[in-house]
């Protein structure tokens, strides 16, 4: 499977994460802050682009609206508009 424009910047970024890295350890549990992270970042630009209407914000991100309020808790983002 070819790479998109997306998944070529998030490996290019992510080379450069591990190399910074490269004599000193890497912090624990890489995964799920990454995927966190990236996860939390995703849902807040999504929101603002959707000027903090969820329903839209859950129709973009391919999500029911449930998991997006479970997902902004997590996060600690604020509900916005509904």
């Amino acid at each position: 499977m070819q790479k998109s424009g997306l998944g070529l910047m998030l490996e290019r970024f992510l080379r450069s994460y591990v190399a910074y890295y490269d004599d000193k350890k890497l912090p624990p549990q890489l995964y799920d802050r990454v995927v966190g992270e990236a996860e939390r970042a995703l849902i807040e630009v999504i929101l603002t682009k959707t000027n903090g209407n969820q329903l839209q914000a859950a129709r973009l991100l391919g999500i029911n609206r449930n998991t997006l309020h479970a997902k902004m808790k997590k996060f600690g983002l604020s509900k916005g508009e509904e």
